[in-house]
């Protein structure tokens, strides 16, 4: 008789195979979902035509900060931002000025904070969050009639410029 060399399932290597084919795409799947639920991408907007309404009306915003001259100095430190508004005399006073930072990558550390008119004329406000980084520092009357806006890397030792 012939010995015929009769070995258990789980030592021989094609099963193995197998279900490494089967497994593979399967864990991969499993992590890929778990990155898309903690890094979730923000939607695209779908409504083009308001959309371009919308940035034509922004551009009319700092059209009309050209007009009125509006230049602000701002100082940035860890926890407030202080600015000093100069304007022609075309342009009203404005009681408090909107201040947002929008991050350029990382929308959840985007901040808005209203900065209030001091008695030297000058604004300031307390920030909520740290600032380090590269931001979109939007700046804006409480009634948003006009826009200044510039992109800055902070900490930054001095006053920035910010015109339109």
């Amino acid at each position: 008789m012939t010995d015929v060399d009769s070995r258990p399932w789980y030592k021989e290597p094609w099963p193995w195979v197998l279900i490494a084919i089967i497994l593979i795409p399967v864990l991969v799947a499993a992590v890929r979902l778990s990155i898309y639920r903690e890094y979730k991408v923000e939607m695209v907007v779908d409504d083009y035509y308001k959309k371009g309404k919308a940035i034509n009306q922004e551009f009319d915003r700092e059209k009309l900060a050209s007009e009125y001259g509006i230049a602000i100095f701002v100082e940035v430190t860890d926890d407030s931002i202080l600015l000093d508004l100069n304007a022609n005399r075309k342009a009203p006073e404005p009681a408090n000025l909107i201040v947002s930072f929008y991050h350029a990558t990382q929308s959840v550390k985007d901040q808005s904070v209203m900065a209030t008119r001091r008695a030297d004329g000058k604004f300031s406000a307390l920030l909520d969050k740290s600032t380090v980084g590269k931001w979109q520092l939007t700046i804006e009357p409480h009634d948003k009639k006009w826009k200044v806006q510039k992109t800055i890397t902070l900490p930054y030792t001095g006053k920035i410029l910010i015109t339109p």
